[in-house]
């Protein structure tokens, strides 16, 4: 189910309560604009005006004044009243709602509450990494009547059940279906399940979507549209005499920067595919919950820098950044055990062997000083084991560096054009290292990973060992 753009009735629970009246309001939710809710009332004094409508960090109502709403961290960002006349009691009170993202079906008071069970969704990437070939269709020419005769071979669905590095169950299905509309079709669509070993909560329930989003759109190499997410919760509710467990759905705005692709990639468009890949299913999906932050990140941020998500500047300053982050985090912060007391010795032979001058250059020296690895220095690691896996080029580490301080901080403030130049050819080779690094990270071998490179030549052709 996609994310489509919606507008309807919503009746708001002042303070999460029903012994209040509840308050008329509009919910619109739009994947351009976002996510805003107007609502009015009317009552009969100042102090009803006062009466907060959130309480910690939701807003919970009616949706269409009969479905349980939630509305995940509003803030307010227009407020409005108006008095009819001089000692009237009728007052008139409008306020303008933005969300973060809606959930439908439950009541969350509390965003910290482990209340989400598990998850499922049908994701586009993850189906295009996939690519189970459902469908194969075959045509024949019949000469006696002079047309063309089609076939359509459907195979059969493919499941799989598997157990996590965290002990989380997911379940893979890939199944065929007939799309509705005036033009029907025949297509294939997989959908993914994952069952926590724990309830999670709402913060931690999002990192993990997050992280399907990266990881598939990253390893296919585009991205693609948002999907409503299905999330079990341990909330109950009694239907035809039986307690069941409520399905929440995630509504959220996806980031309007990110260019999405109406329709998934071809096979041979797509970046990677699973039918090419070393790596079991249940070894990269244990990555969506094991993995570090650093790795989805530059992820994310090589499809940005891809895609041309963000300005050159802005990619440039990225994407060294979280180049920089991933290698501490893979490969050490090169700190040196010694530093402190290797200082202080020579703070002593300084303080006795020098004059003033000697003195106070070394407290300069010494205050800016840091027991980790430069940016220059991280840059050579991650180059020196690209170039040992056979990978060629050999960019200007230290001009990356100089440039990434030629990057603006400053409202107003531009890179010439010749530097921006500079900025676009390095962005190839630092996505193409970027790429090399988060796919031996995932698991992926050598071999792989240059085969992947040379299936997109155009773009990082020029850095395998094969020309």
């Amino acid at each position: 189910m996609r994310l489509e753009s919606f507008e309807d009735w919503f009746a708001v629970r002042p303070n999460h309560s029903d012994e209040d009246e509840h308050l008329a309001g509009r919910l619109k939710f739009d994947l351009e604009d976002g996510i805003y809710l107007e609502t009015i009332r009317f009552c009969g004094g100042a102090e009803h005006l006062q009466k907060p409508l959130i309480k910690g960090e939701t807003l919970t109502g009616w949706l269409n004044y009969q479905q349980p709403t939630t509305l995940i961290r509003p803030w307010i960002q227009s407020f409005g009243g108006l008095q009819m006349g001089i000692n009237t009691i009728a007052l008139k009170e409008n306020q303008r709602f933005v969300a973060a993202a809606i959930l439908k079906n439950v009541f969350l008071e509390d965003v910290k509450a482990p209340i989400f069970t598990g998850l499922k969704v049908e994701h586009p990437a993850l189906h295009a990494w996939i690519n189970p070939c459902l469908v194969a269709q075959d045509s024949t020419f019949l000469p006696e009547l002079g047309l063309p005769a089609l076939s359509v071979d459907i195979q059969s669905p493919q499941k799989r059940v598997l157990t996590l590095s965290d002990k989380t169950e997911a379940t893979v299905i890939s199944t065929t279906r007939i799309s509705g509309g005036s033009s029907r079709r025949l297509e294939d669509y997989t959908t993914l399940e994952l069952r926590f070993p724990e309830p999670l909560g709402f913060d931690a329930i999002n990192r993990v979507i997050w992280r399907i989003s990266s990881l598939f759109e990253f390893l296919i190499g585009a991205r693609t549209q948002a999907s409503v997410h299905l999330l079990p919760t341990t909330q109950l509710r009694e239907w035809n005499g039986e307690e069941r467990h409520v399905v929440a759905e995630l509504w959220y705005r996806p980031i309007a920067r990110k260019r999405r692709r109406s329709s998934p990639p071809n096979e041979h468009s797509c970046f990677m595919l699973e039918k090419r890949s070393p790596i079991s299913m249940e070894d990269l999906l244990s990555h969506i919950t094991g993995a570090s932050d650093e790795t989805m990140y530059l992820a994310s941020v090589i499809q940005s820098v891809e895609d041309g998500d963000l300005s050159i500047d802005q990619g440039y300053g990225e994407l060294l950044g979280c180049l920089e982050a991933f290698d501490e985090r893979t490969f050490g912060s090169g700190a040196d055990e010694n530093f402190k007391a290797n200082m202080k010795r020579l703070r002593d032979l300084v303080d006795q062997h020098g004059n003033v001058v000697d003195v106070e250059f070394f407290k300069r020296i010494q205050s800016s000083a840091s027991n980790k690895f430069s940016l220059l220095k991280r840059l050579e690691r991650l180059h020196r084991h690209w170039v040992e896996d056979g990978f060629r080029g050999s960019p200007n580490l230290q001009r990356i560096r100089d440039l990434r301080n030629l990057v603006p901080h400053g409202r107003g403030l531009e890179v010439s054009s010749e530097v921006a130049k500079e900025m676009v050819i390095y962005n190839q080779y630092l996505a193409a290292l970027g790429r090399y690094h988060v796919l031996k990270a995932l698991g992926f071998t050598r071999q792989t990973i240059e085969t992947a490179f040379l299936s997109q030549p155009n773009r990082y052709g020029m850095y395998t060992s094969r020309r």
